[in-house]
């Protein structure tokens, strides 16, 4: 499972990441609104915990982009503006809980535990639909028309991004960056013969036009055959 953590202040924010590292999460961090804001839009993560100030914005700033841009994921929001009328502004917003600082560590990771076992789209769903097509999340299987496709975990990966994000344009950062991670090195060719390999799998099972480029802009995918 992967978090998303926004946090300005660099030691606590290392302090979280390894925190999280730790409990067996996948990490991504950011210290800014305006990046916190293009990760929860263009990634899929399973909660994020997100600051009240921040150098450029405000936690309530990010919460209410999100949620106006049709992002669910689960928003915890850590600060120390602890006061009622801040909690309630916070949660009126969008966001799912609220931990005040300093905080216990092991009161935060139940607390996002509990956020991510309600996540709707890990526990009450396990299928994704792209019109005709469906990626099952627990086989880590794609299935179109009837006819079931095996993908490796890089293949699921990329194909999980690219359908929790339907009818969206994903750039090519953007997927190695959900797929590989934030900091990874990685070629160009890698991603073009993922991308290789997933169109002729999916060819192979009906699904001519899966996976659509647009040019000068990135990759999407395509409900028709």
């Amino acid at each position: 499972m992967r978090l998303l953590v926004v946090e300005d202040e660099l030691e606590l924010q290392r302090e979280l990441v390894a925190l999280f590292v730790q409990g067996g999460y996948q990490v991504d961090a950011v210290a800014a609104a305006f990046d916190a804001t293009d990760r929860g839009l263009t990634m899929a993560y399973d909660c994020i915990i997100l600051d009240y100030m921040l150098p450029d914005g405000t936690g309530i700033d990010v919460v209410t982009d999100l949620r106006e841009g049709g992002c669910k994921t689960p928003i915890l929001m850590l600060t120390v503006k602890n006061e009622t009328n801040d909690r309630v502004q916070g949660l009126n917003a969008g966001a799912d809980d609220y931990l005040g600082k300093p905080f216990a560590p092991e009161e935060l990771m139940a607390r996002v535990s509990a956020l991510v076992r309600r996540a709707p789209e890990l526990s009450d769903s396990e299928t994704i639909e792209c019109g005709p097509a469906k990626l099952h999340t627990r086989t880590r299987s794609m299935e179109f028309r009837g006819k079931v496709l095996e993908l490796t975990s890089k293949e699921f990966a990329l194909m999980e991004c690219l359908f929790r994000h339907r009818g969206q344009v994903l750039t090519r950062d953007q997927l190695i960056a959900r797929v590989w991670g934030p900091d990874a090195e990685v070629a160009d060719s890698a991603l073009d013969t993922y991308i290789y390999f997933l169109r002729k799998k999916c060819a192979n099972i009906g699904w001519k036009r899966a996976v659509q480029t647009i040019r000068g802009r990135g990759y999407t995918l395509s409900p028709e055959e």
